[in-house]
């Protein structure tokens, strides 16, 4: 008497197990033994399976229960062996994460001596290790296998890709594009601007044209120093000229603040490229009611004009250098000055202040054949941040009244180093 344990494949992929001629495969007589663990899994797959495999695992569980539970007479000689002891798996060549380990080993710790114990299996694995343990083993061989009939799933496949035939020669295709036609969009980076060297050159030309009030009264002869003091400084004391040199000192720093938020500004407005995609229809029949989906990559950051933060900087007026003839009094000449200065609002990106989603959703109806239209949000454009990305690809898929299953693809972004 030989004592099979049977795979759990040998009950889903071959025929009834109680209508194999077992005695012609092992020569000799036999018992089916099931393990535990068999059970489990054909009940797992009869609960979460699809298609073939659970109506098979239906079908082989409503028999073990007309067995096991209500005593009906089975057509061959059968027998339930235990799970395996938990201290089996101490073994480090056990797993109990691994199925077959549970069969290997509730076949090496049943009643039945090795000689007589043969695992019958459709995969090579199993058997290997069954070798290897001095059991016997057995792999099905094919012409066992069941007839690939289609599940209900698959019949309505077929029926669908029937109705799909009759209207082959006219039917939508959707795709996603760039606005040239293709799929790949390249980004050559500009000379980014030099923010720092370009507020150093500007607060140079700034010095050289605002020169400081000397503030020393000590008389000179030179004729140069007293033309000079005759025409700008004859009336005005040290006092007024250190005053007109701190008024410079604070008109440079605004200045050269105002600068700075102005060269970074056109440094990021480098740095952001707006995105502009569109639906195409290269079919024989109008789109319907479209919903197309871009997946970014979670790498990627995705920016609207929100995004941007607004920055108020002052825009100064030039000192005045006040002196003794002065024909205005304190208050007009601080009127004056009040005048010769406004402030100006500037939008800058945020990098931080990226898109908390990496999909975007577009809408579009009735796109006929031929023709394509850019896809847009009512509400936002989207940016991308040249300088922090890389190149990358972009999946979209398109959902319409008109298709039987979504549209798919891909976008592909490369962004290159001016050369």
């Amino acid at each position: 008497m030989k004592y099979l344990v049977l795979d759990t494949n040998v009950f889903i992929h071959y025929k009834d197990f109680e209508h194999i001629d077992w005695k012609s495969l092992v020569g000799d007589d036999t018992t089916i033994c099931i393990t535990q663990k068999v059970i489990g899994e054909i009940d797992k797959h009869k609960d979460q399976s699809r298609g073939r495999i659970q109506k098979r695992a239906k079908k082989i569980s409503a028999r073990f229960s007309a067995i096991f539970l209500q005593g009906e007479v089975p057509q061959i000689n059968i027998e339930v062996i235990d799970n395996p002891p938990a201290t089996a798996f101490n073994d480090e060549q056990f797993h109990k994460d691994i199925n077959d380990d549970w069969i290997i080993l509730s076949a090496l710790h049943s009643a039945h001596s090795k000689a007589d114990t043969i695992v019958v299996s459709g995969d090579n694995g199993i058997l290997l290790k069954a070798k290897s343990h001095g059991l016997g083993y057995c792999l099905m061989p094919d012409a066992l296998l069941l007839a690939e009939e289609p599940s209900d799933e698959e019949k309505e496949i077929r029926q669908l890709k029937q109705q799909l035939a009759k209207y082959e020669s006219r039917r939508p295709e959707p795709r996603i594009e760039f606005e040239d036609e293709t799929d790949i969009l390249t980004i050559i980076k500009p000379t980014f601007v030099d923010v720092q060297k370009g507020v150093e050159a500007y607060e140079d030309e700034l010095r050289s044209s605002h020169a400081y009030q000397s503030t020393d009264d000590k008389p000179r002869s030179d004729l140069a120093y007293l033309m000079s003091q005759t025409l700008n400084l004859a009336y005005s004391t040290p006092g007024q000229r250190e005053e007109y040199n701190k008024e410079l000192d604070e008109y440079f720093k605004k200045k050269l603040m105002l600068k700075q938020v102005q060269l970074g500004k056109q440094f990021m407005e480098q740095r952001f490229v707006k995105l502009e995609f569109w639906l195409g229809n290269s079919g024989t029949a109008a789109l319907g009611n479209s919903v197309v989906f871009l997946t970014f990559p979670e790498d990627v950051a995705i920016y609207t004009q929100k995004s941007k933060v607004s920055v108020r900087c002052e825009d100064p007026g030039e000192p005045i250098l006040k002196n003794n003839l002065n024909i205005y009094n304190e208050s007009v000449m601080a009127i004056i000055n009040g005048n010769n200065k406004h402030y100006e609002t500037y939008e800058l990106w945020d990098v931080n202040k990226r898109l908390d989603r990496q999909e975007l959703k577009f809408v579009s109806s009735n796109l006929i054949h031929g023709m394509k239209c850019p896809l847009e949000d009512r509400k936002e454009d989207y940016y991308i941040d040249i300088a922090r990305c890389g190149n990358f690809s972009i999946k979209w898929s398109v959902r319409d009244s008109e298709l039987i299953e979504p549209a798919e693809g891909e976008l592909h972004v490369v962004i290159k180093e001016q050369k």
